[in-house]
């Protein structure tokens, strides 16, 4: 079962990619001589720049960031002095969910921006989003907690047995 959740992850993670690229070249052709390639969040005028290749910033970065979590989920964080091989698969496990959900996370928070770069690129006014932005960030930052907390979950039950 839990091979099976990592697979999902890691599919999710593979489909918001794709979604991101897709998203990219469908909307490059259709852009404005002049694009948005960033928000300001302070609701200052967005920056505009004559369209570019720099508007593939987002998906590029969505692919630095697979690529990374890739490498980070196969580099688990186990302590050295832990010797039952049960539960070090189990914290191996629980480090790649961890790795794997939270580029989910990211991965929607730069989906977002670029959605909202094109949006707002063409002038529509209800490009940028800040609740649902902020939504994502709050969730992406209890999962540290929340792993931590199955970390010790984990150790507990098995220092009982």
């Amino acid at each position: 079962m839990k091979r099976f959740l990592l697979i999902a992850l890691v599919g999710c993670n593979t489909l918001l990619l794709i979604a991101g690229w897709t998203m990219a070249f469908i909307a490059y052709p259709r852009l404005p001589k002049t694009i948005i390639l960033w928000v300001n969040f302070l609701y200052q005028s967005p920056l505009r720049f004559e369209k570019n290749l720099a508007f593939f910033f987002y998906p590029l970065t969505q692919l630095i960031l697979f690529i990374l979590f890739l490498i980070v989920s196969l580099k688990p964080k186990i302590p050295s002095h832990i010797n039952n091989d049960r539960l070090r698969l189990r914290l191996k496990e629980l480090w790649q969910e961890q790795a794997w959900t939270a580029l989910i996370f990211l991965n929607l928070i730069l989906i977002h921006l670029y959605r909202s770069l094109i949006f707002l690129s063409h002038g529509l006014k209800e490009g940028f989003q800040p609740t649902y932005f902020l939504i994502l960030f709050i969730l992406l930052f209890f999962l540290i907690p929340a792993y931590r907390l199955r970390v010790k979950m984990e150790m507990s039950s098995y220092h009982w047995r």
